[in-house]
């Protein structure tokens, strides 16, 4: 049995069970070995959660890093729209992106500092990759710095959306966020 193979069922409990609710019994069992077995790779629930959200946040920031740069091309409005499109995609196709994002927002007490220090770490990736795009853009209306915050904003807003209500929720938070966002940072 591969780690990741555990990995991937342990995201799934954790997605749709929470925290308190994943059993590593459930998980041994659904990977096919003894929770023993299970035990040898992780000592308990908390160790498993830690090194799985320490990855996935680890690939958001690769995401964010390699989407700034493979977008660069296109109008800055392209882009970040193009931005939050993904990020609606990968929330609800990518077990991982779900997993971070939920966590973030319901986050039990005993991984808390973690998880805090974890997610401020994408975060911190993200405003640099975006105070980057803006600097690229002096068209717009604010600083960098400022522009940066907004989106952030706009960007939690709409995880409120993907979090505790629906795609379409989503995506009609976007469509009116965004006509206020683009026209608030422009000249």
């Amino acid at each position: 049995m591969s780690k990741k193979r555990i990995k991937d069922i342990a995201i799934q409990h954790f997605n749709r069970l929470g925290y308190e609710g994943t059993k590593m019994a459930q998980i041994a069992e659904e990977a096919g070995i003894r929770k023993q077995s299970l035990a040898y790779h992780y000592s308990s629930k908390k160790a498993l959660l830690l090194e799985l959200y320490e990855e996935v946040v680890q690939e958001e920031q690769q995401f964010v890093r390699q989407f700034f740069s493979t977008s660069a091309a296109q109008t800055l409005d392209q882009q970040l729209y193009a931005f939050l499109h993904e990020h609606k995609n990968r929330f609800l196709t990518h077990p991982n992106v779900a997993f971070m994002y939920i966590l973030s927002f319901i986050t039990p007490l005993e991984v808390h500092d973690f998880v805090l220090a974890q997610y401020r770490t994408y975060l911190g990736t993200l405003k640099e990759e975006l105070a980057a795009v803006f600097t690229r853009h002096p068209d717009i209306r604010l600083s960098p710095e400022e522009a940066t915050v907004a989106f952030v904003t706009v960007m939690d807003g709409l995880d409120v959306q993907l979090v505790y209500e629906t795609r379409q929720s989503y995506e009609q938070a976007l469509a009116i966020t965004w006509n206020v966002f683009w026209s608030g940072i422009q000249r």
